[in-house]
């Protein structure tokens, strides 16, 4: 499952970052914003037709295109 797959208000874990779907300097740009293992992640807004998604990261809000999302593995968190 990916962050592409999560629907609004559902928070998740970062599982990993598959580097195999992302150039170097991307993925060095999602490490630097807090994309690590572990870290909890909630989807708050996706725009399809845009192509772009809101999420908030530790407390921070940061938007992230769709396609990036799909690099990067979750597994939902229960309520």
């Amino acid at each position: 499952m990916t962050i592409q797959d999560l629907k609004i208000g559902e928070v998740a874990e970062i599982v990993s970052i598959n580097h195999q779907k992302l150039p170097r300097p991307m993925i060095t740009e999602l490490l630097e914003l807090g994309f690590f293992p572990g870290a909890e992640i909630t989807l708050k807004e996706k725009s399809l037709l845009l192509g772009k998604m809101v999420c908030i990261l530790s407390g921070t809000t940061i938007a992230l295109r769709t396609h990036d999302g799909n690099a990067i593995e979750i597994k939902l968190k229960q309520k």
